[in-house]
């Protein structure tokens, strides 16, 4: 039955040491001995985001941080290994601060800049499977190398939706009243106290927004802007462009997940599909794809603009979707009024990871207690940049 929900793996765990999760960067660049312009380092660290790790470091070395370039963002709870750049004029060798330490690996002519990279290499330790798990665990491992999996944004990509509530689709609506109040009243359980306690405060007078005094600078120029002009739009426009770029990816990132599970649908024996919950929704997997399926599932499914020349076979599943939206591609013209706009670009349906390794499953030491044998799991495999190794999870151990 399409859309039936597998509870399988339901106790397992993923993350529950820095060290179960690592990520290496594979670069597109090459290091050279022969000194150049910039020093290249491979930045180490755990418990901290990367955006957090570059501000520490131009503060030690006393540097701009726009002086440092990186080629991604590495997840906060994961050891990761990533490189970085930093002018040679500054003579840096290495550097440790708290959770991050930075060794010198070379010199390049140029500021690592973001997609220098070819992809990621993930070694992740999966914990507190079930011995009755560990058959239907080894069977789908090894369908992953012939049949892949789907290409979704996962969760980490939506950390900017909150109960549900996309920004981008209220300014796609024109709704720009909704998504300011979304964006000043809003708040998930990880922000800080202060932080939470400001939109709390924002959000209690909202419906006389005049006498609120608002400590918080960005949100201050947010309501500012909204009591000199009385217009949402440009109240809007003062949301910070890098947050205000995220608000529209992670909604496009949401319609191109649900275009692929259209596609699934139209191609794939429905016997063969399950859904897995994320952060916003649910996503569609297969247990399994005949040569025949794999050869009618479009090779690339492009990004929805309104500037984009889609395909028959695009159109037909972008209309179905943008209906259940009660939105048209013409919406999605919003670069005149906002300075935001959406951008093609094709992306692979499938995901193959490369180099994929399982091993045989071995007592987990943390969750095993008395007689009851828990046991964990090492998978290894290498993914093109932009995809995530959480939806090789998420089909390995449906959860």
């Amino acid at each position: 039955m399409l859309g039936l929900f597998y509870c399988f793996c339901q106790s397992m765990k993923l993350k529950q040491k820095p060290a179960d999760f690592i990520v290496e960067e594979i670069p597109s660049f090459k290091v050279s001995s022969e000194k150049n312009e910039h020093a290249v380092f491979l930045l180490q660290k755990q418990e901290i985001d990367t955006f957090d790790a570059i501000r520490r470091i131009a503060k030690r070395l006393r540097i701009s941080l726009f002086e440092i370039g990186y080629a991604g963002l590495k997840d906060k709870h994961a050891l990761a290994r990533q490189y970085i750049s930093i002018p040679t004029r500054y003579n840096e060798q290495s550097l440790n601060i708290d959770s991050l330490t930075l060794s010198f690996v070379g010199y390049y002519q140029k500021k690592i800049k973001i997609g220098d990279l070819i992809g990621n290499r993930f070694t992740i330790t999966i914990r507190d499977v079930s011995e009755n798990e560990l058959a239907d665990v080894s069977r789908r491992a090894a369908t992953i190398p012939v049949s892949g999996v789907p290409n979704y944004f996962d969760s980490q990509r939506f950390g900017s939706v909150i109960d549900h509530e996309f920004i981008g689709k209220y300014i796609v609506l024109k709704k720009y009243d909704h998504a300011v109040k979304q964006y000043l009243t809003a708040y998930q359980k990880s922000e800080p106290k202060k932080i939470k306690d400001e939109k709390r405060k924002i959000l209690f007078s909202w419906n006389d927004i005049s006498n609120v005094r608002v400590y918080n600078k960005a949100f201050a120029a947010v309501v500012k802007e909204y009591l000199k002009t009385l217009d949402w739009c440009a109240a809007y426009r003062k949301i910070p462009a890098h947050l205000r770029e995220m608000f529209v990816n992670a909604y496009q990132s949401y319609l191109w997940n649900e275009c692929v599970k259209e596609l699934l649908k139209e191609v794939v024996d429905k016997k063969k599909l399950y859904s897995v919950k994320y952060s916003i929704g649910a996503l569609l997997f297969y247990t399994n794809l005949s040569e025949q399926e794999m050869q009618k599932i479009l090779f690339t499914f492009q990004t929805v603009s309104d500037t984009a020349t889609f395909s028959d076979a695009e159109k037909q599943i972008i209309d179905h979707v943008f209906f259940k939206e009660g939105i048209t591609l013409q919406n999605l013209a919003i670069e005149s009024e906002t300075g935001n706009f959406f951008k093609t670009r094709p992306r692979n349906v499938l995901l193959i990871p490369e180099d994929f390794t399982i091993s045989k499953p071995v007592r987990d030491e943390i969750n095993s207690k008395g007689n009851s044998q828990r046991f964990k799991i090492l998978v290894s495999f290498s993914l093109p940049k932009g995809s995530y190794a959480t939806i090789v999870t998420k089909r390995l151990f449906n959860h």
